[in-house]
């Protein structure tokens, strides 16, 4: 997926050949977990609750929320955008536009999740 319009394609495009497309640059992605995960994610939310609230207090308006997440392995955190708006590459694009007006950019940004 290299070019600009593959990602106006694949908004549209919600299924292919029975499998739902999901982004994964998105919040709310769901991953399969058995039961012990499920309870280990509760219990590492309950405990990185605070960190969350200071960590949003910190980066104030520059982040919608920060929460724990378990698509993580390596890192320790990744910048997602909200389920129903436009991926990272979108707002690229858009910004790129050539025509487009300044005075109305603001009204479209997204605003990140940090997870």
């Amino acid at each position: 997926m290299t070019e600009p319009i593959d990602e106006y394609c694949v908004q549209q495009l919600k299924e292919y050949d029975g499998k739902n497309l999901v982004s994964v640059t998105k919040e709310g992605v769901e991953l399969p977990e058995d039961e012990e995960a499920k309870k280990k994610f509760e219990e590492d939310k309950a405990t990185y609750e605070g960190l969350c609230k200071i960590m949003k207090d910190i980066l104030d308006n520059k982040v919608e929320k920060v929460c724990v997440s378990q698509r993580l392995v390596t890192s320790p955190c990744c910048i997602v955008t909200s389920q129903y708006g436009w991926t990272a590459n979108m707002e690229r694009i858009m910004k790129a536009q050539a025509l487009r007006d300044n005075s109305s950019s603001v009204t479209w940004l997204p605003r990140s999740t940090l997870n």
